[in-house]
């Protein structure tokens, strides 16, 4: 699977986070930033607008790994971090978080083992960030929609640790496209 998904390959960004994390990586130093914003600002597009800016510029692909936070929980094992490239992109680390805040109706509760699954990978997700977090020499970006919603993914402790580690980027909200199906 390539690093960015076909749906993103033409990505492009302007953002000055982005082109100093690039810059950052390119010039051999560690780069971690936290790329903060509600849904469709555009976040992943940047990110991997990233990571093309930085295969562009020689930057090999075996040397970047991209998780996303949903099939990272449900297949984690904490060698994939321990292990991980020397670029790692997370991207929706804060989605089920998120998902529950912007429910617009009452949540039926889902049956025992499914949350009992839920909280598993939820359980997964933060302790493959907080591992990730405390990797030396390890450049990494993280996708979450805003801080109050990364320390409900992952706890205060992790949030604290990755705010005190990394470069903050918040990117605007944008208009949300009118999907009809």
């Amino acid at each position: 699977m390539p690093v960015v998904p076909p749906l993103f390959s033409d990505a492009e960004t302007d953002h000055p986070s982005i082109a100093q994390w690039c810059s950052t990586i390119l010039a051999g130093d560690t780069a971690r930033l936290l790329l903060l914003g509600p849904h469709w600002s555009g976040k992943s597009h940047a990110a991997f607008a990233g990571l093309r800016r930085l295969l562009a510029a020689g930057y090999r692909e075996e040397n970047i790994t991209v998780h996303r936070a949903h099939d990272l929980g449900r297949s984690y094992e904490p060698s994939v971090i321990e292990n991980t490239t020397a670029v790692t992109v997370i991207d929706d680390v804060t989605l089920s978080v998120d998902l529950v805040r912007e429910a617009t109706v009452p949540l039926k509760p889902d049956p025992a083992d499914v949350q009992a699954m839920m909280a598993l990978e939820s359980g997964a997700l933060a302790d493959a960030v907080a591992r990730l977090s405390l990797l030396p020499r390890r450049s990494w970006l993280l996708i979450v929609s805003n801080l109050d919603c990364l320390v409900e993914a992952v706890g205060q402790e992790t949030a604290d640790r990755l705010v005190a580690v990394a470069e903050q980027a918040e990117l605007a909200p944008r208009p949300r496209p009118n999907l009809r199906w």
